[in-house]
């Protein structure tokens, strides 16, 4: 039986998709004043970075927090895509192909540059143009995951509107039901027959 978006398993999606737009908007204090501050100081880039080398050195355990929360958003995915119906693979493949989209630009670009900041390894750019490459992923991703909560909140409303208009076509398959009963009860013959 496909996976409505009522499910635990969309609950799942939703609630490591907003987890993941969370941590993001904690970096968005040094990230704003890197992209789009015009001009922005060595002063900035030094902050910017001193933040990415703390995230950079946070504790194995807070990394393991993060990962089993990704881990978690794919989970929900695997169990709304099993057996989908026509909704679950629109809505739902959509949305996965965003949240992997997310995980790659985070495993290639950000997860490397805070390796970057550690080693001081910035390959062919230099240290501020590093700094925004991290800074201009992580918006990337916010992107990709506003993207999934979208297509979340458009699978439940279409599934509302389609249960409204299936109550609404039996609401009226049982009015005609019990007027061709009426009909048939009081010896006058139902439209559908008079005309054969």
């Amino acid at each position: 039986m496909p996976t409505s978006s009522r499910s635990f398993s969309t609950s799942l999606i939703l609630c490591s998709s907003s987890f993941l737009l969370g941590v993001l908007f904690v970096n968005w204090t040094y990230d704003h004043k890197t992209l789009w501050t015009p001009n922005p100081t060595a002063e900035v880039f030094a902050l910017a970075k001193q933040h990415y080398t703390l995230l950079a050195t946070e504790p194995v355990i807070i990394q393991h927090v993060f990962h089993t929360v990704v881990g978690l958003g794919l989970l929900g995915f695997i169990i709304k895509l099993y057996k989908p119906s026509e909704s679950n693979k629109l809505f739902d493949g959509g949305s996965l192909v965003l949240f992997m989209a997310g995980l790659i630009v985070y495993l290639t670009n950000v997860r490397r540059g805070f390796f970057s900041v550690l080693d001081g390894d910035w390959g062919d750019v230099d240290e501020q143009t590093g700094i925004n490459v991290i800074a201009a992923s992580q918006v990337i991703i916010a992107f990709t995951l506003l993207g999934v909560l979208g297509l979340q909140v458009g699978q439940y409303y279409a599934e509302v509107q389609d249960d409204r208009e299936q109550a609404e076509f039996e609401r009226e398959q049982q009015e005609l039901q019990e007027r061709r009963q009426r009909e048939t009860d009081a010896g006058v013959e139902p439209e559908g027959k008079k005309d054969k």
